[in-house]
């Protein structure tokens, strides 16, 4: 039987990492089949794709209601339900869930009901929601992990926060699996990973790119930088972005001190964000939780070392010649990550092969098929 691959995907609309897997998937002939569902009819048919692969289809279903950000059994009956309306269980060989419980719990009734395989992703919402706060979904994320055929895990960082979960089963290293994100072709088309120069009378430039959200945590890395300004650092932080709830907190800051911050708004350009990149000298993004965060990868792709969060997103991935993590809560110790990346500069190195091997979304795509298709990854 040909592979058909069924993507459990509730957030499909709302990110393109999931639309960038299933057209990485797609370029080798594999069937797929997507379900998601949509809050509001606008998000019908975001993120969609073009297949080249008979038959491969996305669904938006849209039976969510606000009963189901409440009762989870209520919002898992009811995926259920639509699911099986509109896809053949008898057709499907394997299923890919995109997250531990909201999508997981439907793969398990799948395999209960169907005998179908499935492969379960943890990802940021999984261990910084559910497992922290959501004891009530404990028991059958556990009997997701423990029903499931392999387990991945974006990150190696994740890998031991899911080690370290109260109920985490006992065959959980044996099944686990560590497969990034990629990143958009372009990066890798356009990859630089050469050092900038810096003259000694030179401001050093930070680059920050993504949502002005507070899980982004940019007032306390402006604060870290206003805090090395005064010990004498000649600093200058540029902001790509915004459209978060820190936006006016972020925006007062700068009008404040305009010779150290630089607000770009939002840069949907590719060209015109790698055109700042290479300009500036290191990437900063201290995120209090992060899945992976495929923008320091971008930035790696453009000759920038890293700022990342200590035990989340890209943590435990990339040598210290790549960059030097913070505790994101701390404004002296992301100030502290800062000097470190500043008095250290020369000695980060950013090998361009290794990006290419590890981020392109060809080859982890590659990976996934053999994964799903039951050979040797």
């Amino acid at each position: 039987m040909a592979l058909h691959i069924l993507h459990l995907a509730n957030d499909f609309p709302h990110t393109r990492v999931y639309s960038e897997l299933v057209k990485a998937v797609d370029k080798y002939g594999v069937q797929q089949t997507v379900f998601t569902t949509i809050r509001k009819e606008e998000e019908r048919g975001r993120n969609n794709v073009e297949f080249a692969t008979t038959n491969s289809m996305i669904y938006y279903s849209d039976n969510w209601c606000p009963w189901h950000r409440a009762v989870f059994r209520l919002k898992v009956k009811s995926n259920y339900q639509h699911l099986l309306g509109l896809v053949d269980p008898r057709s499907l060989t394997h299923v890919h869930a995109h997250t531990l419980f909201s999508d997981g719990v439907l793969a398990l009734k799948l395999k209960r009901d169907y005998g179908i395989p499935y492969t379960v992703t943890i990802r940021n919402t999984d261990i910084n929601v559910f497992m922290r706060f959501m004891v009530h979904t404990w028991g059958v994320g556990k009997s997701v992990i423990q029903n499931a055929d392999k387990v991945i895990c974006i990150s190696p960082a994740h890998i031991k926060r899911v080690q370290q979960w109260r109920v985490c089963p006992s065959d959980f290293s044996d099944k686990v699996i560590n497969i990034p994100n990629g990143i958009n072709s372009y990066w890798l088309e356009n990859i630089s990973c050469d050092l900038k120069t810096h003259q000694q009378d030179q401001p050093w430039h930070l680059l920050y790119v993504g949502n002005f959200t507070s899980n982004k945590n940019i007032p306390r890395l402006m604060g870290a930088v206003l805090k090395l300004k005064e010990n004498g650092y000649n600093l200058q932080l540029h902001l790509i972005g915004g459209n978060g709830n820190d936006t006016k907190q972020i925006e007062a800051v700068a009008m404040g001190h305009p010779e150290v911050f630089h607000l770009h708004g939002v840069i949907q350009d590719k060209d015109k964000i790698r055109a700042i990149m290479q300009q500036c000298h290191i990437f900063t993004m201290p995120s209090l939780t992060e899945t992976f965060g495929l923008v320091y990868v971008e930035a790696l792709s453009q000759g920038l070392p890293i700022l990342y969060t200590k035990g989340e997103g890209v943590d435990g991935f990339f040598s210290p010649k790549y960059g030097v993590s913070c505790i994101p809560d701390r404004i002296d110790n992301i100030s502290n990550a800062i000097k470190e990346l500043v008095l250290n500069y020369s000695s980060f190195s950013i090998d361009p092969t290794f990006i290419t091997e590890q981020f392109s979304w060809n080859r982890i795509a590659l990976r996934y098929v053999n994964l799903l298709g039951n050979q040797d990854v």
